[in-house]
C-alpha cells in the first residue's frame, strides 16, 4: 500500500474516532457533561447526567466508531503487520485527543473495546467482559456503593494487563503494537487516577 493510501486511511480512523457522541448527546440535552465526576466526556458520564438509556446510547456508539470501519478494513486484508496496528489503535487516539474538544478528548474505554472486537471478534470482548462483571460482582457483594474515578481506572488497567496476556498467548507482534500504544493513551488518559492507585498500594 502506498504511503498516501496508508496515510488516508489512518486520517479516516482517527476523524471517525474523533466524533465525540456521548459529549454532543448531552449538548443536545442541554448538559455539559464534562462538569461532572471526572470531566470525561465519555458515556458514564453521559449516563450519570442524563441517565442510564442516554449513557448506553452514547457507549454504543463509541464503540462502534471504533469498531464498524475496523472491521472492514481488516476483513478485506488492506493492511497487515504494523500498518495495520498504526490505523487500528487511530480512532483511540481521535477520542483521546479529539480537535472537536481542543485536542482534551475522552478516556477511550468503549472505543478500545471496539477496535479490539473489530481485531479480535469475540475473544477479547468476553475477555474484558467478564474481567468487568467480575470486578462488579465483587462490589455489589461487598455493598459498596458507586465505584469511584481510581476504582474505575483499576478495572480498565487490569483488563488491559488481560488483553496484553492474550496477545503474548497469540503471538501476534501486531497485536502487541496496538497494546503498547492503547495501554500507553488509557495510561495518560487514567495519570492521575494511576498515581493515586500507586501511593494507596504503597501504603499498604
Amino acid at each position: 500500500m502506498s504511503v498516501a493510501s496508508f496515510a488516508l486511511l489512518f486520517s479516516l480512523e482517527f476523524f471517525m474516532g474523533s466524533l465525540m457522541f456521548s459529549y454532543w448527546l448531552g449538548k443536545i440535552k442541554g448538559k455539559d457533561i464534562t462538569q461532572t465526576r471526572d470531566g470525561n466526556p465519555g458515556g458514564s458520564n453521559l449516563g450519570r447526567m442524563l441517565g442510564w438509556k442516554w449513557g448506553m446510547a452514547g457507549i454504543v456508539l463509541d464503540f462502534l466508531k471504533g469498531f464498524i470501519p475496523l472491521v472492514f478494513i481488516a476483513e478485506m486484508g488492506i493492511l497487515q503487520g504494523w500498518q495495520l496496528a498504526v490505523v487500528a489503535v487511530a480512532p483511540i487516539l481521535g477520542h483521546a485527543f479529539s480537535p472537536f474538544l481542543k485536542f482534551s478528548g475522552g478516556k477511550a474505554v468503549a472505543v478500545t473495546f471496539g477496535v479490539w472486537s473489530a481485531l479480535t471478534r469475540w475473544e477479547v470482548p468476553v475477555l474484558i467482559g467478564t474481567i468487568f462483571t467480575l470486578f462488579s460482582v465483587s462490589r455489589a457483594i461487598s455493598k459498596k456503593g458507586k465505584t469511584t474515578p481510581e476504582e474505575d481506572a483499576a478495572r480498565v488497567f487490569i483488563g488491559m494487563f488481560s488483553v496484553l496476556i492474550y496477545a503474548l498467548f497469540r503471538g501476534s507482534p501486531y497485536l502487541i503494537i496496538v497494546w503498547l500504544i492503547n495501554f500507553g493513551v488509557i495510561l495518560l488518559k487514567h495519570f492521575s487516577e494511576a498515581k493515586k492507585l500507586y501511593r494507596s498500594l504503597k501504603r499498604s
